[in-house]
């Protein structure tokens, strides 16, 4: 059998033992694809020693690569100029739609506007009003101005942006504790200051591309903030309907936290809220409530129901009712009347000198804001990613999302930003391509010239009641998340969800998103600073390797009497440092090889007692397959290690070297592979049966310093 047989031939052979079924694959390739994975798991097998000649020598060889000059062009994608005009379209996508835009497409985007317009008009009311405590202007500028922006910056076609409850819920803490300390603040300047914030600092972490930050908070983390914004924003919606608003700014001390509120609404909410408003409050709420339910239920059988305005069709039978029977003056509730539009005239100027002035103040909102609102909007990116199969940059979205809200700022608008709800909406109700957004705009511009003396008429709780609707939207997928961490043993996920839950309902949304963040970081550092460094043994009868640790507990756990023997090796120690090495985990790797070596596992406590001693060990086998990447100081401490070994007449063997130029530049360069022992192929075949005086093998070539695979090193330590 050639040596190209046996290497297609052993990893049938392998599968066979661990009993697969897949024992004659017509593709050789995806079989060793596949058990390679598998090895992965707990073994190194023996068919991987020759990667390294495969690599270099392999009449498959040229089965891996292909030729760019197969068309006779010599030309070099990689390093070929790009015009202008090629690159504005990737950072301008609607250079990209526009020329392909048809008549076809606009019906469904017209359709599409309108159905959006029809529910999120009320809702960007809504968050200004109650969550924000800004002028309702604040909310229908947002939702009219960034959906023109993000048509020409945005790349993903059925995006919606505009105000965010959970974001607007952020502001309007700290912009009610601002205004209560100095009411001659305009809030409408605070409103434009920190949406300037918080798009200058997507902006710059668009050019800066930091967009890979969103894969650090966990999923666990946003459910958490979600789930406790909802409950923040059922409590604060609650005040005002019961109409308590004015009763809780006149009562000694303060309440701006949840708790504080849910304390005095069982304090004074029975003797003190009013009956008419209440009323209201609850004829919309189970109105709303009962129109999602049958939605729900019907939605199946009738894909049409899902596109119902039911918030739409709450709003106006209330503007009707109310102006009809003059709810104000006959009733005492409170309509949301003439529109302050005096602070609109003109644009603003968010970095004014008197603006300057608070910029102190709002910054961290701000890049709360901006940190919470890239989050949802990249989850709602990579999930409407997949509606069209289309790709999704962070990067660009950042700068989409940066450059509209430092836009959308000149004109006293909430932070706007993607939304998957609405945008699931919006997919569904037949919108082909950002156009959709840009006539969702056109109708609310046309609500803030014309229909405003009309919107005048809503009872402000009303607006509540929509708000409370969206806050048990974000809480109805908790207890099944909750359930799947329980479910999984993922405690650390739970803790993370509780952490951020109770913070922001006892301190404030900011400080919960936060605590939740500096957890999270420091459970990745953690995890990241642990080694992950494998003891190697052979199992008996069979031509592979595998982790030793792992081999005992899964055979211990699952089936014992099936477990074959391991054969250790004497005076030996095989370990595998699956991984790439960085300044963070390197010390630990320091510490359990030492662990190893006292007492022959990593999972045993460093308390305990030896149970062999250190001069038992001679040689030292470390494979590397796996590591993708060392940094200086890595290098420095592994040759802290090498030498620490060489002191104690330790010989070193490094094995399965990756053939990455930086890795092996850096282990060249700091003169470990002076300290290993190197490889002689002419020895390993038995023509040289003489190693040198010290014990090394006779020196060769800097490519052959690493031995190609852990049998021939194996081999090289019989042999001395």
């Amino acid at each position: 059998m050639t040596k190209q047989e046996s290497l297609l031939g052993r990893p049938q052979q392998v599968r066979k033992n661990y009993g697969s079924t897949e024992e004659n694959s017509p593709n050789p390739y995806s079989l060793r694809e596949r058990t390679d994975t598998e090895s992965d798991i707990f073994s190194v097998r023996k068919d991987d020693r020759d990667t390294n000649n495969l690599f270099l020598s392999s009449p498959r060889r040229s089965r891996l690569f292909v030729n760019n000059n197969a068309n006779g062009d010599d030309n070099n994608t990689l390093n070929s100029k790009h015009s202008f005009w090629d690159v504005v379209p990737y950072y301008m996508p609607c250079f990209v739609w526009i020329p392909t835009y048809s008549w076809s497409m606009l019906f469904g985007d017209i359709i599409a506007g309108i159905s959006l317009a029809s529910f999120q008009i009320p809702l960007a009311l809504s968050y200004a009003t109650s969550l924000a405590h800004v002028e309702p202007l604040c909310g229908l500028y947002s939702l009219a101005i960034t959906p023109f922006v993000y048509a020409i910056f945005g790349s993903v076609p059925h995006m919606i942006v505009g105000p965010e409850g959970a974001l607007s819920l952020v502001m309007g803490q700290t912009i009610e504790k601002i205004m209560s300390h100095n009411e001659e603040l305009s809030s409408v300047n605070l409103a434009s200051i920190v949406t300037f914030i918080a798009g200058l600092t997507l902006l710059f972490a668009g050019i800066c591309r930091i967009g890979f930050l969103g894969s650090v908070l966990s999923r666990a983390l946003l459910r958490g903030f979600i789930s406790s914004v909802g409950f923040v924003m059922i409590i604060n919606s609650l005040v005002s309907e019961l109409k308590l608003s004015k009763l809780l700014q006149e009562t000694p001390g303060h309440h701006h936290t949840a708790f504080e509120k849910v304390l005095f609404l069982i304090k004074y909410g029975p003797d003190n809220y009013h009956r008419a408003t209440a009323l209201v409050s609850l004829s919309c709420f189970t109105i709303l409530f009962a129109i999602r339910y049958a939605k729900k239920k019907l939605s199946k059988r009738f894909k049409w129901v899902i596109i119902f305005p039911e918030i739409l069709f709450v709003v106006v039978l209330m503007i009707y009712i109310s102006a009809k029977f003059d709810f104000k003056k006959k009733y005492g509730i409170a309509i949301l009347g003439d529109f302050n539009s005096g602070s609109f005239e003109g644009l603003i100027n968010p970095v004014s000198k008197e603006n300057r002035s608070l910029f102190s103040i709002l910054y961290s909102v701000g890049i709360a804001v901006a940190l919470l609102g890239f989050f949802e909007s990249t989850t709602a990116s990579k999930s409407l990613g997949g509606i069209d199969n289309s790709t999704v940059s962070s990067n660009r979205e950042l700068i989409a999302m940066g450059i509209m809200n430092v836009g959308a700022s000149i004109f006293g608008a909430l932070p706007a930003f993607g939304g998957y709800g609405r945008s699931k909406i919006n997919a569904m109700s037949g919108a082909k391509s950002v156009v959709s957004g840009v006539f969702m705009g056109f109708i609310t511009l046309f609500t803030i010239r014309y229909l405003l003396p009309i919107i005048r008429f809503i009872p402000t709780c009303v607006l509540s009641v929509i708000t409370t609707i969206v806050g048990i939207s974000l809480l109805e997928e908790a207890p099944a998340d909750i359930k799947f961490h329980i479910a999984c043993h993922g405690y650390n996920e739970l803790i993370i969800f509780t952490l951020t839950f109770l913070t922001t309902i006892f301190y404030s949304v900011d400080v919960g998103i936060t605590i939740g963040c500096v957890y999270s970081l420091l459970y990745i550092v953690k995890r990241s600073a642990k080694s992950r460094i494998q003891i190697l043994a052979k199992v008996e009868g069979l031509d592979h390797f595998v982790n030793a640790d792992e081999y005992h507990i899964y055979h211990h756990t699952i089936s014992s009497s099936d477990a074959l023997n391991l054969e250790h090796f004497k005076d030996c120690l095989v370990v595998k440092i699956p991984e790439p090495l960085t300044f963070s985990n390197t010390e630990d790797l320091k510490e359990r090889l030492d662990r190893l070596e006292r007492f022959g596992s990593v999972n045993s406590h460093p308390g305990s007692k030896d149970i062999r001693s250190r001069e038992t060990v001679k040689y030292v086998i470390i494979d590397l397959k796996g590591m993708t990447f060392i940094d200086s100081s890595s290098v420095q401490i592994l040759k802290e290690i090498i030498t620490e070994y060489k002191e104690r007449d330790v010989t070193v063997i490094f094995t399965r070297v990756p053939f990455n130029n930086e890795i092996r530049f850096r282990l060249q360069k700091s003169g470990i592979t002076d300290l290993i022992m190197r490889y002689d192929r002419s020895m390993i075949n038995g023509t040289n049966p003489n190693p040198s005086i010290d014990g090394q093998l006779p020196d060769v070539s800097g490519d052959e310093a690493y031995f190609p695979n852990i049998e021939e090193a194996l081999q090289a330590i019989e042999i001395l």
